[in-house]
């Protein structure tokens, strides 16, 4: 009896084990003990060879900012404050002469939108229009937040799940053609 009752404490305890490992093998090293979160991306998901700013290099524009053309574009005219406020005393601050602007739009949730400082033209970056993120590493959310870019690059990182996608949660790089975000890595980090 003793036998049987000490194989099913056994299979218990493997059973709780098996449970509990996804989640302490998603666990980001910086966590404080007992605060593990196996839903965090964290900065072990950064891979070593990810794109860098460097590879995809634009000359920043240094020329005057065009006002936003909302009139022609019903989605841009939808959200004229925020891409008014996004351009009101501000430099190009993505891929050379163009801004990105961006809003909360709900809780987690970060609306994007490309704006072309010489023209004023208004994109709505299909894949990474909005994106959701839950929880971020403190060093990597330190080192970036959870959108990343630079006036004198193409490269556009994004950390979350693109456009709602829990499918595609992850670390995503993205080259901006000067239309139009062409993805060129993702590291999924799946949601526990």
């Amino acid at each position: 009896m003793e036998a049987v009752s000490a194989v099913r404490r056994l299979a218990a305890l493997l059973a709780l084990a098996a449970c509990a490992a996804p989640s302490l093998a998603l666990a980001c090293k910086s966590d404080p003990p007992g605060e593990e979160d196996a839903n965090t991306i964290c900065q072990e998901h950064y891979p070593a060879d990810a794109p860098r700013f460097e590879d995809y290099p634009v000359k920043p524009y240094t020329g005057p900012v065009a006002a936003v053309r909302w009139r022609a574009d019903p989605q841009a005219r939808m959200y004229r404050t925020m891409l008014k406020n996004s351009t009101q005393d501000q430099r190009p601050n993505f891929a050379g002469h163009f801004i990105v602007a961006h809003w909360g739009c709900g809780s987690s949730c970060v609306m994007n939108k490309i704006i072309d400082a010489r023209t004023g033209k208004v994109f709505h970056p299909a894949g990474v229009e909005t994106n959701v993120v839950m929880n971020i590493d403190g060093p990597l959310f330190d080192d970036g937040g959870m959108l990343r870019y630079r006036a004198d690059s193409r490269l556009f990182i994004l950390i979350g799940d693109p456009e709602e996608d829990e499918k595609r949660r992850g670390i995503s790089f993205f080259e901006w053609t000067g239309t139009r975000m062409k993805l060129l890595r993702r590291v999924k980090v799946p949601a526990a």
